[in-house]
C-alpha cells in the first residue's frame, strides 16, 4: 500500500453560472491561499530585481537604447514597466496592484452541471499533476 504523503489541497471555490438554456456556461473560481503566497513572493523578487535594472537603465543618458526595448519587452518584467513622456522609466504600480488582486486564483470553465465546483477543482488539479508527470517522464525518455 502506498501511503500519500502529499498534505492535503486547501483552497476556496466559488460556482458561477452564466447565461441560460443552450448557451449556458459553468465557470468555477478557484482560490488557492499557497499559491498566492508563492506569486506574491515571485512578484516581490521580479520587483526587486526590476527596479535595478530601471535604475541602470535610466542613469546611462543614452537616450531610447536597446537596454530600454529590451526591458520594455521582457516576458515577466516588461508587464510592469511604463515609459514616461521624458523617456524615463518607471514601474507601473496600477498594474502591479490589480495583478496583487489575481494571486492564487484561476479560473475553470466547465460544461458539466453535475460535479460539485470542488470536484471540478480537484479535477483541475490532478489534471495538472498527471501532466507534470507526463513531462517529465517524457524528458527522460
Amino acid at each position: 500500500m502506498i501511503a500519500n504523503s502529499s498534505p492535503p489541497i486547501r483552497f476556496e471555490v466559488k460556482d458561477v453560472e452564466v447565461g441560460e438554456g443552450a448557451g449556458k456556461r459553468r465557470f468555477v473560481v478557484v482560490r488557492n491561499p499557497e499559491q498566492a503566497k508563492r506569486d506574491e513572493t515571485l512578484r516581490t523578487r521580479l520587483l526587486e530585481r526590476l527596479e535595478e535594472e530601471i535604475e541602470h537603465v535610466n542613469r546611462s543618458k543614452k537616450g531610447h537604447s536597446k537596454a530600454v526595448c529590451a526591458l520594455k519587452s521582457h516576458r515577466s518584467l516588461g508587464r510592469y514597466v511604463r515609459e514616461l513622456k521624458s523617456g524615463k522609466l518607471v514601474i507601473d504600480r496600477a498594474k502591479v496592484k490589480a495583478e496583487a488582486k489575481l494571486d492564487g486564483k484561476y479560473l475553470i470553465s466547465t460544461t458539466d452541471l453535475t460535479l460539485s465546483a470542488e470536484d471540478v477543482a480537484l479535477g483541475y488539479k490532478q489534471l495538472l499533476e498527471v501532466e507534470r508527470a507526463f513531462r517529465t517522464m517524457k524528458s527522460t525518455l
